[in-house]
C-alpha cells in the first residue's frame, strides 16, 4: 500500500497537495553579495566594485539564482565602468547604483533581482598614478602646441625672407640695434641665400642673383640694350606683359614707342652694339 499512488477525486485535496508541493519561502529568494573589479576608461586602471543584493526565482527553476543575479550585475557594472575615468569613482557609484536600484528580471535564467547596492572604490596609489599620467599628457599636448606654432612661425619668416631679405637686417635693427655690428650686416645676405637655395624653384631664384650681380657692372648703354633685347624676346613669345612691366622699371630707349613684334630690330640694334664694344 506504501508504494502505491493516491488518486483523489475531490478538487480540496488536489489543491492541498499542489501547496504541499510549492517551494520554502528560502529558496523563492535570497541574497547576493560579489567582489570584482572593472576596468575604467583610462588604460591600465581598474574600479575595485562591492555589490550586495536580492535576487528572486520567477517561473520555472534555477540551481544557482544567487550566480545568475550576480553575473547580471557585473555584466551591467563593467559596462558603465569602461565610460568613466579611474578619477570618478563617486560618479560611477551613483550611476551604477541609480540603474540597479530598480527590479529587474532576467527571463532568460527564470531569475529577477529584486535590488543591488553597488560601492565603488579607487585605491589612493591609482588615484596619484591616474593624476600623474593625466599631468605628463597634457603638459606633452602642450609643449607639441608650441613646436608647432614655432614651426607656423618660422615657415612664415622664411617665406617673407625670400620675398624681402633685408627683413631680417630690419628686424634686427629694429629689437636689438646694439647687435648690429658690420659682421652682422656682412652675414644677411648669406642668410638670404641660404634661405632662398630651399625654396621653391630654387634655380630661378640663383639665376635672378647672378643676373643681378652680372647687370650692375654694366655700362648704362649696354644695361638698356640688355632690356632692349628681354622686352623684345618676351613680345616674341607672348610676353608682352612682362616686356610692359620691364620697361615701366627701366624704362625704353626709344621714348613712349611700343616695343617691335618682330626680331628684325633686336638683331640689327644688337649687331650695331657689337660693332661699337669691339
Amino acid at each position: 500500500m506504501s508504494g502505491t499512488p493516491i488518486r483523489t477525486t475531490d478538487p480540496s485535496l488536489r489543491a492541498s497537495l499542489r501547496v504541499t508541493r510549492a517551494w520554502p519561502w528560502s529558496m523563492r529568494r535570497g541574497q547576493f553579495h560579489v567582489d570584482f573589479t572593472a576596468a575604467s576608461a583610462d588604460e591600465g586602471f581598474r574600479f575595485a566594485v562591492h555589490v550586495q543584493g536580492q535576487w528572486r526565482r520567477r517561473g520555472r527553476r534555477h540551481y544557482a539564482p544567487a550566480a545568475a543575479a550576480a553575473s547580471h550585475v557585473i555584466d551591467d557594472i563593467t559596462k558603465l565602468a569602461a565610460g568613466f575615468s579611474i578619477l570618478s569613482p563617486t560618479a560611477l557609484q551613483e550611476r551604477a547604483n541609480a540603474r540597479l536600484g530598480r527590479p529587474a528580471r532576467l527571463p532568460s535564467e527564470g531569475v529577477s533581482v529584486t535590488w543591488a547596492l553597488v560601492q565603488i572604490h579607487v585605491t589612493p596609489e591609482d588615484l596619484e598614478a591616474a593624476q600623474s599620467r593625466i599631468r605628463v599628457r597634457a603638459q606633452a599636448r602642450a609643449d607639441a602646441e608650441l613646436k608647432q606654432l614655432r614651426i607656423t612661425q618660422a615657415a612664415a619668416y622664411r617665406d617673407q625672407l625670400r620675398e624681402d631679405p633685408t627683413l631680417a637686417l630690419a628686424q634686427l635693427l629694429l629689437e636689438s640695434p646694439e647687435a648690429v655690428t658690420e659682421q652682422t650686416v656682412t652675414i644677411i645676405p648669406k642668410i638670404a641665400e641660404q634661405v632662398a637655395a630651399y625654396a621653391p624653384g630654387a634655380a630661378w631664384v640663383q639665376t635672378a642673383h647672378l643676373l643681378a650681380e652680372w647687370y650692375g657692372t654694366m655700362p648704362p648703354d649696354a644695361k638698356q640694350f640688355v632690356i632692349d633685347r628681354l622686352c623684345t624676346v618676351a613680345s616674341e613669345f607672348a610676353g608682352e606683359e612682362v616686356a610692359q612691366r620691364l620697361k615701366g622699371v627701366y624704362g625704353s630707349p626709344t621714348g613712349d614707342e611700343p616695343w617691335p613684334a618682330g626680331n628684325a630690330h633686336g638683331r640689327s640694334e644688337g649687331a650695331a652694339y657689337g660693332r661699337a664694344r669691339t
